[in-house]
């Protein structure tokens, strides 16, 4: 095999092992918490419809629409139905780690995320 045939074979390889590290970033509960390290006192329009979409998408988990939902609906903190929601959620041990994860940092949340959410948040984005 010559050296230009090898090397492309070498980088097909690793583009298709690769290719789903790339994609993990992009779950649904790393687009949240990105929308969450940004947020200053509720999200922006184009987050609003990031997070529309997720509810939206027939492939997100329930806890994930709900997670969506309450953080688009967000006005300095999450309230009402929606903090019972979260509760609910929080609470929930069939529900995956990271939901139950976002769910405790959007329900104290006031205003925007702390530095010790910022961390968890980072690592949720993951």
């Amino acid at each position: 095999m010559n050296m230009k045939a090898l090397f492309f074979t070498l980088l097909s390889t690793i583009l298709l092992l690769a290719a789903p590290l790339t994609f993990a970033s992009e779950s649904n509960v790393g687009k949240m918490a990105g929308v969450v390290m940004q947020l200053n006192h509720y999200p922006t329009a184009a987050e609003k419809t990031s997070l529309a979409n997720i509810v939206a998408d027939s492939n997100a988990t329930a806890g994930e629409k709900t997670l969506a939902g309450a953080l688009m609906r967000m006005q300095h903190r999450v309230g009402g139905a929606d903090s019972q929601k979260l509760h609910h959620l929080s609470d929930d041990s069939s529900v995956a780690k990271a939901e139950r994860e976002l769910a405790n940092i959007l329900l104290g949340i006031a205003h925007k995320a702390s530095a010790a959410d910022m961390k968890r948040l980072r690592i949720l984005m993951e």
